[in-house]
Parts: structure tokens; C-alpha cells; sequence
């Protein structure tokens, strides 16, 4: 049974120059305890995937067709009344600049005490209580004094460990993770995909990365979106032991591993199609080594893989 289900999904501009369509055709599924990881490059569509979801698309973006459900409850046409309890009570988001969830201007406490009251019946003082144990769980040092600090007070690690909280102090039923981890030292990175693990498998939770690396830590399955679609998903052992479609194996070639000195990354060639880019034929035809006459029309997602020259298992690595 899904937690959170994506239908079909359409959003464009329609009002831009080339009525853009960012995301053409979505379809996710997270299961409850499950984790699943949306991966691919810049300008994918793996963020506006996310804010569609927590209903905060940017201006002149619009759901043009398509479902986002939250167990039976669908959140394309909700008021902005009804956004304000489900965000941050149903649905938390961890963003990838914690500077984009935390106002500068309010103290820790003030913004988690915000927030608690908002989604729990408490008092001002028990909203504190909660807040300081939601700080010490993320792993902050001397809690009940960190309260009172300022953003700007904070290093880079502290400030997204208070925005992990923020995400998880009301307990939502599905967590959003935008990058959570790309502006971390390698170390705080490891110790913040850590505590991910144990609070997303906790409740349900879509893991956006660009890096592999990450997915292949912490999620249960993956999905790879280019251009605005679904091209690949599946198992994360198994899209990873064994690509089916040929830009996640590039995206796999060009990840750096431990084979040894003078190994060498593969890059992907060219870039990815802008977003007034049509649709027309396969979007990763003009980079793809496999590419062939077939791949002048749009594919289908079948079978997991939307190729039609889906590589063999055996011969994908």
C-alpha cells in the first residue's frame, strides 16, 4: 500500500516564453518504511518533483495533469489553509540549503516552537521541552542552549541538523530529503546520511541526490528521472549491479571508486536538454552510444526501463 503516490504527473510553465514542461509523466510510489531515492542530474527535475509535492512551486508553475496523493489524499488542489497543516505535520522537507528552511532573523527555539505549536496541542513551555529533545536527538551538543542561538551562530553541520529537526520535531508521515547532504564535509555527511536512515525508514521517505553514492546507502529503491521523466526504476541492488537503461549507466560510470590510482571516469558527453527542450524523440538520444533509428520516438516506461535498446543485465556493467 503507497504512502505517498505520484500519478501521472504533468507541471509546466504555461505562461513562459515555450510553455515549458519540466516534468512530463511522473510516476512514483513510497511505501510506508520505505525509502526511495529520485537521482540524476542538475535540471532533471528532481526538485520541482519535491516541491510539487509540498505544494510550493515557484511562481507561474502549474500542475497541468496528474495525481500527488498522501494516503487516498490528493494534494494537487488543496487551499493554502489545508497546506498549512499537512506541511510540517504530514509532510516534512529537509532542504538542501538549511538557509532556505531557517529565518536568519529567529532564534532555534523560536522557529521549532513555532512549528510544534502549530501542529501539536501544547503549551509554550512543554513546545520548548519537545524542541530541546528534537535538538538533542539530531545529535546537537548542550540543546537547551542552542534554543537561543541564531542561524548565523551555527556551523554548516549544526544548521542542517537543525533543519532535520525541524523536518522530524512533529513527526510527519512522509519526509522529503532535497540534497540533503551536498554543502557537507565527507565526515558530517556520513554522520547526518546516519541519522536519515534510521528517521526516514521510521515514517516513509524520497531521498533527492545527485550522488549515487548516497542512494546506494541509504535507499531501498531508486528512480532516475531525465528530462522531466522516469527512465529507470527499480531495486537499488539491482539498478546498480545491473543498469538497464544507458544513462544510469553513465551516470554510474563517472562515479568515483576505490579500483585504484589512475583509474579513469567516464563522463557523460553533452548536456542534458534544456527545459523548453520537445519531447519528440528519446531526450538522451543526442548523448547515448546505443542510440539507434528506434529512438526517434518518445518510450515508454516498460518493464522499469524506458529504452529501446535497454541494455542486458549481463552486459551492463
Amino acid at each position: 500500500m503507497s504512502l505517498l503516490s505520484v500519478q501521472n504527473l504533468r507541471l509546466g510553465f504555461p505562461k513562459a516564453p515555450g510553455a515549458p514542461v519540466v516534468l512530463d509523466g511522473i510516476d512514483l510510489e513510497v511505501a510506508q518504511g520505505e525509502i526511495l531515492g529520485l537521482v540524476g542530474e542538475s535540471g532533471s527535475g528532481k526538485s520541482m518533483t519535491a516541491l510539487a509535492t509540498m505544494g510550493l512551486l515557484p511562481p507561474g508553475a502549474q500542475v497541468l495533469s496528474g495525481r500527488i496523493t498522501l494516503d487516498g489524499t490528493d494534494l494537487t488542489d488543496l487551499t493554502e489553509r489545508d497546506w498549512r497543516r499537512i506541511r510540517g505535520g504530514e509532510v516534512g522537507m529537509i532542504f538542501q540549503d538549511p538557509m532556505t528552511g531557517l529565518n536568519p532573523v529567529r532564534s532555534v527555539g523560536s522557529l521549532l516552537g513555532e512549528s510544534i505549536r502549530r501542529h501539536q496541542s501544547v503549551t509554550k513551555s512543554q513546545a520548548a521541552d519537545i524542541a530541546e529533545a528534537a535538538l538533542r536527538a539530531v545529535g546537537i551538543p548542550a540543546p537547551r542552549a542552542r534554543l537561543s542561538a541564531y542561524p548565523h551562530q551555527l556551523s554548516g553541520g549544526m544548521r542542517q541538523r537543525v533543519m532535520i529537526a525541524l523536518a522530524l520535531v512533529n513527526a510527519p508521515r512522509i519526509i522529503l530529503a532535497d540534497e540533503p547532504t551536498t554543502a557537507l564535509d565527507a565526515t558530517v555527511q556520513a554522520q547526518i546520511l546516519d541519522l536519515l536512515r534510521d528517521r526516514l525508514h521510521a515514517a516513509g521517505g524520497l531521498m533527492i541526490t545527485h550522488d549515487l553514492g548516497v542512494a546506494a546507502d541509504i535507499c531501498d529503491r531508486i528512480a532516475v528521472i531525465y528530462h522531466g521523466r522516469i527512465v529507470e526504476q527499480g531495486r537499488t541492488t539491482d539498478v546498480l549491479r545491473a543498469p538497464r537503461h544507458p544513462y544510469t549507466a553513465g551516470l554510474l560510470s563517472a562515479v568515483p571508486t576505490f579500483a585504484g590510482r589512475g583509474t579513469r571516469l567516464i563522463p557523460i558527453p553533452g548536456q542534458p536538454p534544456g527545459p523548453t527542450a520537445r519531447r519528440i524523440a528519446c531526450s538522451f538520444r543526442p548523448r547515448c552510444t546505443h542510440a539507434t533509428e528506434q529512438c526517434a520516438a518518445v518510450p515508454e516506461l516498460i518493464d522499469n526501463v524506458a529504452c529501446h535498446n535497454a541494455l542486458q543485465p549481463e552486459g551492463a556493467l
